[in-house]
C-alpha cells in the first residue's frame, strides 16, 4: 500500500481540526452576529472535511484518534488559541488570525496535492476540499479588507502564509 497517502491524510486531519477549533474560537471572540454565523459555518465545514479525511484514512486501514487535533504540537498550530494573552480582540484582529489559519490550510492542501504518489480517489477528494478552503479564504480576506480601510487602499502588506 502507498504509505504517503495515510501520512498526508493525518496531516490534513490535524489542519482541519485546528481550523474547526479556530473558527469556533473566532465566533466566540467577535461581536458581529454576521461574523459569528460565518465562523460557525466554517467550523462546521472543517468538521465535515475532517470526517471525510477520517473516512478515507479508515478505508485505507488506518485509524486516526478523534483527539488527534488536540494533541498536535503547538508549534504546528496556526490558529489563535485560548490563553494566548491577547484578551478581547476586535473583528480586524480575529479576521487576520482566521486568514492566517486559512493560509496554512491552503498551503497544506497544495502540498498534499503536489504529492505524486497520492491515490487518485484521495486526490479528487482533496482537490474538492482545497476548493472549499480557497473559497473560505477568499471570503475571509474580503471581509478583513472591508474591516480595514488601510488594506482597501493598498497600504498594508498581505499576510505571510504560515506553513505547518
Amino acid at each position: 500500500m502507498n504509505e504517503t497517502t495515510p501520512s498526508i491524510l493525518e496531516k490534513l486531519i490535524l489542519v482541519c481540526k485546528d481550523g474547526e477549533e479556530g473558527f469556533q474560537l473566532a465566533a466566540s471572540e467577535v461581536k458581529s452576529s454576521e461574523l459569528q454565523s460565518l465562523f460557525v459555518g466554517y467550523s462546521l465545514q472543517r468538521s465535515r472535511l475532517c470526517r471525510e479525511l477520517e473516512t478515507a484514512a479508515s478505508a485505507l486501514g488506518n485509524s486516526v484518534p478523534a483527539e488527534c487535533g488536540s494533541v498536535g504540537s503547538k508549534a504546528d498550530r496556526t490558529w489563535m488559541m485560548p490563553g494566548d494573552g491577547v484578551g478581547a480582540r476586535d473583528e480586524q484582529a480575529v479576521l487576520s488570525e482566521c486568514e492566517r489559519g486559512e493560509d496554512a490550510a491552503l498551503a497544506a492542501h497544495a502540498t498534499a496535492l503536489a504529492e505524486a504518489e497520492l491515490l487518485p480517489a484521495v486526490r479528487t477528494m482533496l482537490a474538492a476540499q482545497a476548493a472549499e478552503v480557497k473559497a473560505a479564504h477568499g471570503e475571509i480576506h474580503t471581509r478583513r479588507t472591508r474591516f480595514d480601510p488601510a488594506a482597501e487602499a493598498g497600504d498594508t502588506q498581505p499576510l505571510e502564509p504560515v506553513v505547518p
